[in-house]
């Protein structure tokens, strides 16, 4: 196609210039002479439009993005066959693409970064609870608006370019969209979900904010291993000054294994703005807390060595009664009973220089611990055998966190050791230095505070919440008992033994009483998922349901995935019930609507939106004839069933041949 005017698409849009020219299509400004609107067309090559699978593919996800009305998404308006080749008509965004942004200023602050990822994330949101996955997130398709608003495009035309693959148009295990933004299981030629378009979103923040994408390489494949088997660069390291709840964020949407990313795209857009705002994100707690791999990404301290512990005193004193607690606690600043932080006491310079090297020390452990050693192993998980860290004169919340996030399982004892201050770990076995392996387990002895504590009213939080609450304290999680609860929700902590209030002293177990509801379990949404992943959650803990499954036509859902649940999904269910579920066995055959008698104007737009794909031939036919402008005969005829995205051919009567109406240079007579 020129990039010259005059020339209209399908009777209706007058094309004006090329803007934009990708992999795939050639995007042109248009004018919608019907409504009399500029929008965008997409015109792809036409060696995406000779397979028919293809096209049913490409119509389907036409028809889904077209239903994603959101003010962070461009809408789609129409599609349609011109000239042996195809087009979609789109809401045109005057400015320019983010990648345009990038190529001009290289970089942006982390701030600015969140900004931009909080409305991609919404788009995503609304995109995902509508069962459309993107799978091309890139900047390319990020277009910011002169009027600041930013919009993503191209919803499902990489799902549409995926049909190619399904049928041979490439090579097997060909992988769509672009290397260097696709996920590990897209790389792996899996089948992309939701986290997957997560995934492409963290290299996206990644590279606002670090000036380069994470992984390159010579050839696309190159790249593609390195998104699978390598770690990028810790991003602070491009920059510096990046806030750790950001490279949190970042770590946590490029995780390898799709389960420890963000669970949704509204997560990751709560936890954008918990950052923009300046409030504790997510990523960085769950880091501390449960002490997952980070794939080389995790918030790290520059020069991360692990400093000295403090000297003890080998003539050290002992009660001759020693009070022993199994407790895992994440003790922080030393608070008084109102939790607020309380001023020095009366230890002196050597007990408090004590603390400050603890606490640096245990920084620099997580950091080196976390973002050094499991990087460096070129894997989620730490080597065979390793060396068990030195954490004596750590407090003990640094020194459990840094066991664990070796895979290590940690025992704490509490026993009183007048030279060290409270909450400082004195012992541990094995030893520093001793080789172990991921599961193996650590004592930790620690001095326990001597200060009563109050038990926190913990009702209502759930147990990760009140582990959290309690570890700040210097307390520790006893028995977890559940009861039925008609009136709490699932996993909500009712009530605590000793209870709310009561006090305690450091290093004491506070038994938690939980809801497990009403005795039943909410059937989950299986929306883009295959049977069988819906049967192996079905049937797994803590559902046990009975599964069944029923065969059902569907024109928008995949051959195998499932469509709907009965009950429905969210519907509280008794465990062990019997729950169905339709899976789809592909589209029905639907009737050829009847056209013959009809002008073209209404032949055409009856035929399309029955999902038919029109092709119109011309028969001159002699003055009077009752055909004159009708169609006079259509194939396949009226009644007749067939697939979506069959061709139907019209003929319809004219009084002499006139030369068609132009649509594309090279048009034949035979008009979409």
């Amino acid at each position: 196609m020129s990039d010259h005017g005059n020339v209209i698409l399908n009777d209706r849009y007058e094309m004006q210039q090329r803007i934009g020219r990708g992999g795939m299509a050639d995007v042109y400004l248009a004018r919608d002479v019907l409504l009399d609107r500029l929008v965008a067309i997409k015109v792809l090559f036409p060696e995406y439009a000779t397979d028919p699978a293809f096209v049913e593919r490409f119509r389907r996800e036409a028809q889904s993005a077209a239903n994603l009305n959101h003010p962070n998404i461009v809408s789609v308006y129409d599609w349609g066959r011109s000239n042996n080749t195809y087009f979609m008509a789109m809401e045109y965004v005057p400015g320019r693409t983010l990648a345009d942004a990038l190529s001009d200023v290289g970089s942006i602050s982390a701030s600015k970064a969140a900004e931009v990822g909080i409305e991609v994330a919404a788009a995503l949101s609304f995109a995902h609870r509508n069962n459309v996955v993107h799978r091309d997130i890139k900047p390319g398709n990020i277009l910011i608006g002169s009027n600041g608003q930013l919009k993503v495009a191209d919803f499902g035309i990489a799902r549409a370019l995926g049909s190619a693959a399904e049928s041979g148009l490439t090579a097997h295990g060909a992988v769509m969209g672009t290397a260097a933004y696709f996920s590990p299981e897209q790389a792996q030629g899996g089948q992309p979900d939701p986290r997957s378009d997560l995934y492409s979103l963290g290299i996206v923040l990644y590279e606002m904010v670090g000036g380069q994408i994470p992984f390159t390489g010579e050839t696309p494949i190159a790249i593609a291993y390195k998104q699978v088997h390598e770690a990028p660069t810790p991003l602070n390291e491009l920059a510096p000054e990046v806030p750790r709840a950001f490279e949190a964020i970042v770590a946590r949407l490029l995780a390898k294994d799709p389960a420890r990313r963000y669970p949704t795209a509204e997560a990751v857009r709560d936890d954008l703005r918990r950052f923009r705002d300046g409030l504790p994100v997510q990523a960085l707690a769950a880091l501390l807390n449960k002490r997952e791999p980070d794939d080389g990404l995790a918030p790290t301290v520059a020069t991360p060595t692990i400093l000295p512990p403090p000297t003890l005193a080998d003539t050290a004193e002992r009660p001759t009664t020693q009070r022993t607690v199994v407790m895992i606690s994440d003790q922080v600043d030393s608070r008084d009973t109102t939790g607020s932080i309380t001023p020095p006491d009366d230890l002196g310079k050597k007990r408090r220089n004590i603390v400050i090297g603890s606490v640096t020390a245990a920084l620099l452990i997580v950091a080196a611990l976390v973002g050094g050693l499991l990087a460096l192993s070129g894997d989620d998980a730490p080597a065979a055998t390793f060396e068990a860290p030195n954490v004596t004169g750590v407090q003990l919340e640094f020194a459990v966190a840094a066991l664990e996030a070796l895979d290590l399982d940690v025992i704490t004892v509490a026993e009183e050791n007048s030279t060290v201050d409270p909450n400082i770990v004195w012992s541990q076995d094995p030893p520093p230095g001793q080789l172990v392996e991921a599961g193996d387990t650590v004592r930790v002895v620690y001095n326990p505070s001597n200060t009563p504590i109050p038990v926190p009213d913990l009702r209502g939080q759930t147990v990760e919440q009140a582990r959290t609450a309690l570890l700040n304290l210097g307390l520790t999680i006893g028995n977890v008992s559940y009861v039925d609860d008609p009136l709490v929700a699932v996993d909500i902590i009712i009530s605590t033994q000793p209870a709310v209030g009561e006090s305690v002293l450091g290093g004491a177990t506070i038994d938690l009483v939980v809801s497990q509801g009403k005795g039943t379990n909410p059937i989950p949404s299986f929306d883009g998922q295959t049977a069988d992943e819906a049967r192996a959650v079905l049937e797994g803990e803590p559902y046990e349901f009975v599964v069944e499954e029923i065969l059902e036509a569907s024109d928008t859902v995949p051959i195998g995935d499932v469509i709907r649940t009965s009950p429905v999904a969210g519907a509280e269910v008794a465990k062990g019930a019997t729950v169905t579920v339709y899976v789809s066995n592909g589209r029905a055959p639907i009737p050829v609507p009847p056209v013959v008698g009809l002008p073209e104007r209404q032949a055409r737009p009856l035929l399309t939106a029955n999902g038919l794909i029109v092709r119109v031939e011309y028969e001159n036919v002699p003055e009077g004839d009752e055909f004159i402008d009708l169609v006079i005969r259509q194939s396949p005829a009226s009644g007749d069933e067939v697939e979506l995205g069959t061709e139907v051919v019209i003929t319809i009567g004219r009084l002499a041949p006139t030369p068609p109406s132009s649509t594309l240079p090279g048009a034949t007579t035979t008009l979409p």
